[in-house]
């Protein structure tokens, strides 16, 4: 079973941000939550998950649009 503070972090405490980190993401981190999206439940097993990791300011830039 699924203890309550992890209950909290995934349904009554997780927030969607918008804004940028002022330090950079690590390749280590990132590898990792990649790893962790992988294992997630999908739709017929087709992960429609795309991600984009996004490191230059001129890149964010056009993300905002």
């Amino acid at each position: 079973m699924i203890d309550e503070k992890a209950m909290a972090a995934l349904f009554t405490e997780a927030r969607t941000y918008r804004a940028w980190r002022p330090e950079p993401v690590e390749d280590a981190v990132l590898a990792r939550a990649f790893d962790l999206w992988k294992m997630a439940p999908t739709a017929v097993n087709s992960l429609p998950l795309r991600v984009r990791f996004v490191r230059s300011a001129e890149a964010k830039a056009r993300l905002e649009p």
